[in-house]
């Protein structure tokens, strides 16, 4: 009784870590420093059938990302997407509510954070 027990415990914890929502959902994101000032919006994270696909809402307009990938066992983000015909690079690693990491372009790097929006 005390295998079956332990074993069914294990199950358990492996289905709610399984179960983790990861990086979909809506973040309240901010770039700060750029030399077009701060930038601040609504970043929309979602699972497709082939990964996941974001896009950035700021600013009167929407920007998809070219690319977007989540790596759950490095709880790494990272992707890209094209701002005023300049192409962004975006890197940040993913915490329950939160990711922290950077966006850059032609060799700069400013600093991106976003939280979960609840």
């Amino acid at each position: 009784m005390k295998k079956l027990s332990i074993l069914l415990t294990i199950c358990v914890v492996l289905l709610i870590s399984s179960c983790a929502p990861g990086p979909v959902g809506v973040w309240n994101y901010s770039v700060t420093g750029t030399p077009q000032g701060d930038f601040k919006g609504v970043m929309t994270i979602s699972k497709t059938e082939t990964g996941y696909a974001a896009k950035m809402d700021g600013l009167g307009a929407t920007i998809p990302f070219d690319k977007f990938n989540y790596n759950k066992s490095t709880k790494k983000t990272d992707g890209s997407f094209d701002f005023q015909g300049t192409p962004i690079d975006y890197a940040a690693t993913f915490s329950k509510d939160q990711l922290k990491g950077s966006v850059s372009a032609a060799g700069m790097d400013w600093p991106f954070a976003a939280t979960r929006k609840k």
